[in-house]
Order: C-alpha cells, then structure tokens, then sequence
C-alpha cells in the first residue's frame, strides 16, 4: 500500500492498530494516515487508519465496511492486497500488504520523465490493475502518480476503492468534511461537471498519469483547484514534450466525453499488440518493451509428450453462443494466418491437470494476432452444454475473456412458429434510438396484427432522450443502439428502485463497407487495408494491398474518395472497434465513436453516408445495411475464414456465436466478436437493446412490455415482422441467446 518511504511516528500516533505494531509513519491524505507496520509473524504491512471526523458520520462507516468488502476481491498481482479490516473500531482501519518501492512521483521527481519503453511497461501493468479493480464493481477515483508504487515485479495501485467510501453525490473537488476525492489535475471532466465517478473516470485519470510519466508534468496542471477543473472541462490537455509514440494510447484516454474513451479491454487488446509491435525497432519512438513482469506471456506449445499431450480442442467459452465442444484424436493444425489479425479460435495444447491450478476451469492459451501481439490474458474457460439443441448458456462477469470459442451452426432465434402471447389491452409506449425504427415498426405490426387489442408505439427521440422519457415513466422501456454510457445508466437507475437499469438484446444490425466503383460489382477487403484507407495511406483502388485480395480482377487506376461519418454515432463505434481490434497496427488508435475527415475527403452526417457515397465516383464509406445503403456495392470481408464473407443479416447474425455477454445478473449486455474467422460470419456488427429495470419496473409498464419483447426475439418462427425486420438490414439473435433473453425477460420483477 506505501512505498519505502518512511517517518518516525509522532506523539499523538498510535503505537498499535489492531493485532498491527507501528513502525512509521508512510504518508497522509484526506482520508486519514498511512503507517507502515508488522504483524505478529514479522509480515510487513501498511495500515491506513481513518480521520476521527469520517470515524464519527455512521453512513461513512457502513460504505466502508462495504468498499473493504469488494476491495478484498481485487487480485494482489497489480494492486496492494488487502490483509485486514476493521470498519466496526474507534478509529476504522485498513491494512494491505506492504509494497516495497518508491512511488511514481517519487520517481518522477527525483530522476525526470521515464523512458519510453518504461513507460509502455507501466501502462500495461496499471491496465491490468484496472480490470481488476472493475471486474469486482469497483471504481478507483484517484488514480495518480502518488498512488503508483514502482515495484519491483512491476507497478502496483495502492489506496483503490477507498474514494468511493464517500457517497457519489459529495465526488466534487471537495466534500463537506474537507476530503479530496480525487485529485483535481487526475480527475475527469465528468467528476467536476456532474459529480459521475465510474470506470471511464479511472481511464481518464490513467491518462493524465501516464502524460506525468512521460513528461514530468500533468496535462491539467495549474495553480489552484479551480483553475485545474476548468483546465479539464474546456481545455485541450498539455502535451508538450509526449514521444509522439504514446499519443494513440494517451490521446482516446483524454477525450472529454466518457462514451469516446476506451474501455479497459480496449486498451489492453491495444498494448499487447503494441508491445509486440515494437519487438526488433531502434529509437526512443518505437520502443521494444518486454511484456509487463507480472503477466509473462505463455510459452510456445512443447512438441508432444507425456503427460503433456496435444489434442485438437475446440471449445466454447462460458458466455459464448456456441455449440458443445468438440475433440479430435488427431494433433491440432495451426490456423491460417492472416495479416495483422487474430489465429482465432483454432486447436490449442491442453496441458495435464497437474500444471493446472484450477482443474475445474481448464486455462486455454490466449489468441495471437498474427505475430504482433505477444500474449494476451489466458483465461478459464466453461465448456457450453448440449441442451435440447441449443447449446446451454452461462453468462460472465468479466470483459476481458481472452480466447474465443467456436461459431454456432444455426441462425435464428428459436424454431417453430408459434403466435406470440399477448399482453394486456392498451398501449405500449417506448422511445429511444432512431437506427432501430424500421425494425420496430416491424415488430409492432407482427405484434399488433396477433394481438388486436393492444397498441404499441415506439418513438425514435435517439437514445439519449429515449433514456430519459423510461426514466421520467413517460416510456414502458427504452431502446439504445449501443450500451449505456455512464450518465445514460445513472439517468435509468433512477427508474429502478431497489434494482438497476438491464440492456435486453433485440437484434443485430450489420454495418456495410460501401463502395461506388464503376465496373467493379465485387471487392474484397481485409481489415488492415480498410484501415490503412480510412487513414489516408492507400489512395488508389489499384494498389498492391487492395489487389492482393482481389486476384484475377482488373481495378482502375482511380483516387480513392473516403466518406466519413462525422457525427457521434454507435456504427462509426462498431466500425472503428472491428479495426482496433483486428488491425490494431494498422489502425493505430483505440475505437471512437466519431471520426474526422480523411484527407481531403468528405466529412458528412451518417445519415448522408449513403448519398455522399452514390454521388462521389471512387468513394468508400461505413454505414448500417438496409435503406439507403439499398444500391450501392458492397465490400466482402477477409477474415481469415476459408472465404470472403458478405454482409447481411444471416451472416451478422452468425457472428454473434462467439460473442461473450459483458454484462451481470439480468443485464444482458453483449460483447461482439469483431476477430472471428468463422465461416460465413461477418463481423462488423452493432446490436439495439431494451433497456428495463431487474428490479423496481413499473407493474403494468412490465406486463406490457414482457410479451412485445418476448415475441421480437421469438426466433425465426417466418413471422411477418421477423422477415420485414430482415428486409431493412436486422439480423435476429442466435438461438441461445434468445433464449436467455426470454428467460431474463420473465425474472424481471
């Protein structure tokens, strides 16, 4: 929890804290001191005790007896495990393992800025102190320099979650008692605006600290707190003397909109393949940083031999929308490589189970892409059971899932036709995403065709304002093309008493790469050339990459026209998130939801991709199928599957076998498989969802809005509503995880 630092202990200081003999003092914030202990064995540890003001608020004390709680989840690789508590003293307290190292200010101050190299490896190791701080639902809040041991095994975050023992309404630059939560250049515009402290909080914050690391300077410092905050809301950040090889990693984690930062998996899909990118480069611009100490990457299978016995496995992971897993006798084939891209889900070594500590949950090796990323985070693996057909479902807690499982064979979402249960008379009211109204108005004519006496409405007020009329009790539910940003789901919380806001897949929209080449009514591209043309560096459509994947075919000596989408919109996500994520490299940046101009291209609306794109002679563009995309040449994608793979609902719906759900409990929430080589699987994909309460639904907004949901993910039952939704470009869900939806649908209470 503290590093080497160390000051004699004052006259009022305790002598002992629990079963804990003081030796020092270590430091002292806000929130209380920070001394630097023994245990009864000799074990070295750091207590942090409570200011007496905070001791004596009761609602203080039970937040932190529930934040000690989570924290002791929190793995010790990349933090300061917790050892012991007690919340219920005179004087509540808090011991973690000690951590021997001087911090990162410490370091900064004393030596200068980091090396380039050093400071890729910390941002590795503070990434993965982050996944483990969210996966258990908690937020960091203050992240900084100062909060950054430099270990020797790597870097360790200290004092995680303590922030949040403070009620989320007092999160400003000072509480009402004095305590800094957070600190002001660290902190993210949101926390100054709406007092909103979540996950996108903690990537801002690691931003700022690795800008301090590489400069020696804060990109928000200023002389007083006030300057500071108004630095972060309206200012760009200072990026003076940033190596121009950190600004893709640092830049997205600065953006002022919580929604535009990456999430952590995002960033650690993006510094494996950095890391590995580097391997053999000169220069302080192109470091070649080893993986972070802690999380060494998996070896290179061994050759075959008792009791380690190669086997061909293909498996689908916990979460995953696939069939059972299937075994073969013979060694496993190595997958065909594509460029810059994931080996995907191929056969992997299974090692005895005495190299394995959790035998229950088997270990795979992680996913490569191509030869550039050097490991990735192996993970344990629930094989999915055969169930009636339909493989059995088992949701996750985790974003991170690493290695990705096989693709389901059928499409749909269900079998058999069968007449939806009607709900009762009246109307039905929802609102929200506007990409979702050609669907809806189709559901709703099926609905309301078998079920004359109701009348449901949808609303296409876009996702934001969709929100606000389920939270206001004006919409039955909302429907958003995207899952919540952080102030959308505080927005719905509100409707939720004794529960939270839950996302219910509807359907899956695939986004089409679009073309207007005369003479040309078939392309194929892969994604490291998409990337390369959408960032200005193939400009002609006869070039040698775009010719590599089009053999036999003559294509003109013509410019290369990019249409971008310029607007904020959930597909330019989609779209850039199928980049990062398969071309990481080649893409160079994290995803964003909004994009600028390529070159001397045109930037224009999303919702006039299309015609920019008929009108423009060479153009290229993105945009969601159906509509007024009808027409125009569509782009097939390599994904490294035995054939270029079409756009289309079915296809779409296909590349969801292997998504993961990154939700918990009744919340639904989808990951995509943006790397997946499954045969006919097309990847790019954006998915709409219902957004209702687990817990705290309006009674007759519910028995309303059960059975239309239930009967828009019915399966392909041929029903009129289900094909018209085809027809506009949206793909139904895969069989099981239209299942799960029902089955999520009828535990809402």
């Amino acid at each position: 929890m503290a590093g080497v630092g160390n000051v004699t202990l004052r006259d009022g200081d305790p002598r002992t804290v629990g079963r804990y003999r003081l030796e020092g003092r270590l430091g002292a914030g806000g929130m209380g001191v920070v001394y630097r202990a023994r245990s009864l064995s000799g074990r070295q540890v750091a207590v942090k005790v409570i200011r007496p003001e905070l001791a004596e608020d009761p609602t203080f004390r039970q937040r932190f007896r529930r934040e000690v709680e989570a924290a002791r989840q929190v793995s010790g690789a990349f933090t300061a495990p917790v050892v012991d508590a007690d919340a219920d003293a005179a004087a509540p307290w808090l011991a973690t393992l000690f951590v021997a190292g001087s911090s990162l200010a410490e370091r900064v101050h004393e030596r200068g800025p980091l090396p380039v190299a050093e400071v890729w490896r910390l941002a590795a190791g503070l990434v993965e102190a982050l996944r483990d701080i969210h996966r258990v639902e908690l937020v960091h809040r203050d992240l900084k320099p100062g909060n950054v041991l430099l270990a020797q095994d790597g870097p360790r975050v200290i004092d995680f979650g303590i922030a949040r023992a403070v009620d989320g309404s007092d999160a400003t630059a000072l509480t009402g008692t004095g305590v800094v939560v957070g600190t002001p250049p660290f902190m993210a515009p949101e926390q100054f605006l709406r007092a909103e402290v979540g996950p996108a909080a903690d990537v801002f914050a690691l931003g700022s600290v690795l800008v301090h690391a590489a400069t020696g300077h804060g990109p928000f410092d200023g002389a007083h707190p006030h300057a500071v905050g108004y630095r972060v809301v309206h200012e760009d950040p200072d990026l003076a003397g940033l190596p121009p090889a950190l600004l893709p990693l640092v830049g997205p984690c600065l953006s002022k909109n919580p929604a535009d930062r990456p999430t952590v998996p995002d960033l650690m899909t993006f510094l494996a393949a950095s890391l590995s990118a580097a391997d053999g480069a000169d220069g302080a611009d192109a470091p070649a940083p080893p993986a972070p100490a802690a999380s060494p990457p998996p070896p290179a299978p061994p050759a075959p031999a008792a009791p380690e016995v190669p086997v061909g496995v293909s498996v689908a992971p916990e979460g995953v929308f696939g069939p059972p897993p299937t075994l073969t006798t013979e060694p496993a084939e190595p997958p065909a490589q594509g460029r810059d891209q994931d080996p995907g889900p191929g056969s992997v070594p299974v090692r005895s189970g005495d190299d394995d500590p959790a035998p229950s949950k088997p270990e795979t090796g992680a996913p490569q892409r191509g030869r550039r990323i050097r490991a990735m985070v192996a993970v344990a693996v629930v094989v999915a059971l055969a169930a009636g057909g339909v493989a059995a479902w088992q949701g996750l807690r985790d974003d991170d899932k690493g290695s990705h499982g096989s693709a389901a064979g059928s499409q749909g979402a269900g079998s058999g036709a069968t007449a939806p249960a009607c709900g009762p008379d009246g109307a039905l009211t929802s609102a929200g995403a506007s990409a979702l109204k050609p669907a809806m108005d189709r559901w709703i004519a099926d609905y309301q065709a078998a079920c004359p006496g109701t009348r449901p409405a949808y609303a296409p007020t876009g996702s934001g304002a969709g929100i606000q009329q389920f939270k206001e009790g004006s919409a039955d539910f909302a429907v958003v093309d995207r899952t919540l940003t952080q102030p959308q789901a505080g927005a719905a919380a509100a409707r939720c008493p004794g529960g939270k806001p839950v996302h219910l897949p509807l359907g899956v929209m695939p986004v089409a790469v679009v073309v207007n080449l005369p003479g040309v009514d078939l392309l194929t591209l892969d994604a490291p050339t998409l990337a390369r043309i959408f960032r200005g560096q193939v400009t002609r459509w006869n070039h040698p990459e775009i010719a590599a994947t089009n053999r036999g075919r003559l294509l003109p000596d013509t410019a290369i026209q990019v249409v971008t989408p310029t607007d904020e919109s959930a597909t330019t996500l989609a779209f850039t998130q199928y980049l990062s994520k398969v071309s990481p490299t080649g893409w160079g940046t994290l995803p964003q939801s909004s994009l600028a101009a390529v070159g001397g291209g045109q930037g224009v609306s999303s919702a006039l991709v299309a015609q920019a794109v008929k009108q423009t002679a060479g153009a290229v563009s993105f945009t969601r199928l159906g509509g007024e995309a009808s027409g125009l040449t569509t782009v097939r994608l390599a994904t490294g599957a035995p054939e270029p793979v079409t756009v289309g609902t079915e296809s779409a719906t296909a590349a969801l076998a292997t998504a993961r759900i990154s939700g918990t409990g009744a919340d639904l929430a989808v990951d995509p498989d943006f790397t997946t080589k499954a045969a006919g699987a097309y990847p790019i994909v954006q998915l709409g969802y219902a957004v209702l309460c687990d817990r705290g639904n309006d009674g007759a907004g519910l028995a309303r809005s059960r059975p239309f949901l239930a009967s828009v993910v019915s399966g392909d039952a041929g029903s009129a509503g289900s094909k018209a939704a085809d027809q506009v470009g949206y793909g139904a869900l895969p069989p099981a995880l239209a299942q799960k939806v029902r089955e999520t649908l009828a535990t809402l209470g």
